[in-house]
């Protein structure tokens, strides 16, 4: 742009900016002043209704109040309505009955407010009913406890009218500001040019997003003139435009960050199902690289395919689909909506396959609890259906038949005490006072409390500590762990056979070793045995009865410990059950 067209641009914007100033003046004010008189008499046509009407609340259905607002609105020019005091329309002279008892509830409006808590209140607006511009005045009828509103409401046509006009010699005084500002600047189209042009090319590569590094540099920011001024405006002008770049960069490389940490894959597309942003999340769990530009029904994902048309009609669509991994199933949850402000359809992934194991071992567990119950609930029923047949009468049977009651009932009491005490486990409502110990003392004390077990048993238990330091770890957490493990080892152990306890170890944590004489676990049944209600085919075989929480309920407590917990085979046969702890400090 030339000096001569600065100039002119200068003199005809501010002449324009005066004209329009004083036009947006003189239409305030004289909008302001018409709406105060049509305000005054609304005041009186709402009076004369208020009278006239006395309480909303007489009229028994919305036709016989809509009837009336009719009628009246007929009377007065006027639009006409009647609202409950909750913000219900029970009348509308622009509405019939049936459009009245769909229409918004009108609590939150201005007008109402004001004359609910000050007796009267008016405001102006765009009404979506009559599509035109209203200015609304609200009054409370003379209903005493819980008065009523009537509103009435008349179009500005008049005050568009006037400002039509007004705005007709602005228009015409525009032309003039124009004409003037033409001569003005033919006058003055040689005062300043120097440097202008250069400016100019500066200011124009910045708008380009070019490099100006060497433009910048050339520039009279020295000058104490206006070109100086303007030189230097340009310069820090850069200068913030590449720190706010940077800055933007930043954001979007964070806001691309926790995208990712949300764990959840993102998608938004065009209304043509072309990809337009995705995060790294999204490649991941569809198992496809590169997703920008590419088109949703190109992706060989079916479910996708339906999940995008299907959200074309219904603004908000979710779908569970299986994706084929490798090595396994991946189970994803869809959901896409359309978005109100852009129209684009944002696709939210969620890979529920966990979510789905769960279930699945939620249904198994549930399974495994109705079996393990059935049992010992089956024996107590019918040993006691048998004592009251009539074995009470004969000591001898009633002797037989209570016993295995008491130990039925005992086995389901310590089935359901394990159950309870895994749950807490399980959920970190379990109490732990983590402590140094030392362990050595704590596994001769353990076994000196036990010599009337293996004596008993004829199973002898060998110690062999391997460990200088201490351990951390709670102590009845750990009483537990070793009471299960040694228990369990005496169960599957054959008489006058070694318990063979050891400890290693190994950097930060000690590893204690429970080695038996027993038949041994299979592979299988080793990645297995943890779980809950879980029993090798042995030992649902064998006499030796348990609830099949024990194993996991070890499990469970060493992990909270921050430890971890297995079993091997023992060389020459057996097992060897094993858990970590970390050292003590």
């Amino acid at each position: 742009m030339g000096i001569r067209s600065r100039i002119f641009f200068i003199v005809f914007l501010l002449l324009t900016a005066s004209i329009f100033i004083t036009y947006v003046v003189a239409e305030r004010d004289l909008t302001n002043t018409f709406k105060l008189q049509i305000v005054d008499e609304l005041e009186k046509q709402a009076n004369l209704l208020s009278l006239s009407v006395q309480n909303i609340g007489k009229y028994n259905s919305i036709e016989e109040a809509d009837a009336e607002a009719d009628r009246l609105a007929e009377a007065l020019n006027s639009r006409v309505t009647f609202i409950k005091n909750n913000g219900k329309v029970v009348g509308d002279s622009e509405l019939n009955p049936l459009e009245i008892s769909i229409v918004d509830n009108h609590a939150n409006r201005l007008e109402v407010i004001e004359a609910l808590n000050n007796g009267s209140g008016w405001s102006s607006r765009y009404s979506n009913t009559t599509k035109q511009d209203l200015i609304y005045f609200a009054i409370r009828d003379n209903q005493i406890n819980s008065p009523n509103i009537i509103r009435i409401s008349v179009p500005l046509n008049y005050i568009d009218t006037i400002t039509d006009t007004l705005g007709l010699s602005v228009i015409l005084l525009f032309f003039v500001v124009f004409l003037v500002s033409i001569i003005a600047s033919g006058v003055a189209a040689n005062y300043l040019y120097s440097n202008i042009q250069e400016l100019a090319n500066v200011a124009t590569n910045i708008s380009k997003g070019k490099s100006v590094s060497d433009d910048i540099k050339s520039l009279p920011t020295q000058r104490g003139d206006e070109f100086g001024t303007v030189a230097r405006s340009i310069s820090q002008l850069s200068e913030d435009l590449k720190n706010q770049i940077k800055i933007i960069a930043k954001q979007r490389d964070q806001f691309g960050l926790v995208l990712d940490d949300l764990g959840e894959g993102i998608i938004v597309t065009n209304k043509k199902g072309e990809i337009v942003f995705t995060n790294e999340q999204a490649s991941i769990i569809l198992n496809i690289k590169d997703l920008l530009n590419e088109k949703i029904k190109k992706l060989d994902i079916p479910a996708l395919n339906y999940l995008f048309k299907r959200v074309k009609n219904q603004k908000r669509a979710d779908i569970e689909f299986e994706i084929e991994d490798k090595n396994s199933t991946k189970w994803v949850l869809g959901s896409m909506n359309q978005s109100k402000t852009t129209g684009q359809f944002i696709l939210v992934l969620h890979d529920i396959t966990q979510l789905r194991q769960l279930n699945s071992m939620r249904r198994d567990f549930i399974s495994n609890l109705s079996h393990e119950l059935r049992t010992p609930v089956s024996v107590i029923r019918a040993n006691s259906e048998t004592l009251l047949d009539g074995a009470l009468d004969n000591k001898k049977d009633a002797k037989v038949f209570s016993k295995a009651i008491l130990h039925n009932a005992e086995r389901l009491t310590s089935m359901v005490s394990d159950l309870i005490d895994l749950s807490r486990i399980e959920y970190g409502d379990l109490k732990l006072n983590i402590t140094n110990i030392n362990l050595d003392n704590f596994i001769n004390s353990h076994l000196i409390s036990m010599k009337s077990v293996t004596k008993r048993k004829s199973i002898g238990i060998d110690y062999k500590p391997n460990h200088k330091s201490l351990i951390r770890a709670d102590v009845q957490s750990l009483e537990r762990v070793m009471n299960n493990l040694i228990d369990n080892a005496f169960k599957y152990s054959p008489k006058d056979s070694i318990i063979e306890i050891s400890t290693i170890q190994e950097n930060d944590f000690v590893r204690v070793m429970i080695a038996d004489h027993g038949e041994g676990i299979s592979k299988d049944d080793q990645s297995l045995i943890f779980g809950r209600f879980f029993r090798t085919a042995s030992a649902r075989a064998s006499d030796n009865k348990g609830s099949g929480l024990g194993l996991a309920i070890v499990k469970n407590l060493i992990n909270s410990l921050n430890g971890e917990v297995g079993v091997t085979d023992r060389p020459g046969g057996g097992s060897i059950f094993w858990f970590t702890l970390p050292m003590g400090k």
